[in-house]
């Protein structure tokens, strides 16, 4: 784990639970939930020096974010050093659109692994920047909400989406009925 002096960090309350982000001098390289079952090494846990700009930007995107204002985000993302189909898998995810859904077999075939789609979701249980890269936007192929890592997972997952302007119903996506969502 990276020392002090090489990271940035800070706590973040927002309406979905306290957020935990973390800067290294090549891009956000972590967004957790410290309440989920994930547990976070101790290092993690406190802010070092918390006002760096990036911290900053990504500080104020997700207000933007959760206002509603802002649709997608814009701060260089640090994923060096995960396995290489796990980077192909949050890349894609990261595509996915405010207010759209891909199902796990979708975002498979998308990296070049049609069938893999339990590699997918152990590849996005391990997403080390859930909000920057939007995990809560893939769910079943039967349109059903699968885990996410936060205090309160699904429930979590479906405000994430409700908020995006997407409809659920007993757990699941309800499809649209023209226009966007």
């Amino acid at each position: 784990m990276a020392n002090s002096s090489s990271f940035s960090a800070i706590n973040l309350k927002t309406p979905v639970g306290i957020i935990y982000l973390q800067s290294s001098p090549d891009g956000l390289r972590r967004c957790a939930f410290p309440g989920s079952t994930e547990m976070l090494a101790a290092e993690d846990l406190f802010a070092a020096y918390p006002n760096t700009s990036l911290l900053k930007a990504a500080v104020e995107q997700l207000g933007e974010y959760f206002s509603g204002a802002r649709h997608s985000f814009s701060i260089p993302l640090n994923l060096r050093g995960l396995p290489p189909f796990q980077t192909r898998v949050l890349l894609a995810c990261a595509a996915i659109p405010w207010g759209q859904v891909s199902t796990y077999a979708q975002l498979a075939a998308a990296v070049g692994s049609p069938g893999a789609s339990r590699a997918v979701g152990s590849s996005l249980a391990r997403n080390p920047l859930p909000l920057f890269i939007p995990c809560h936007r893939v769910i079943g192929s039967d349109g059903a909400l699968h885990g996410f890592a936060a205090p309160d997972g699904i429930r979590t997952k479906a405000w994430l989406l409700r908020h995006e302007g997407l409809r659920l119903e007993n757990g699941k996506i309800k499809p649209q009925t023209g226009g966007n969502p």
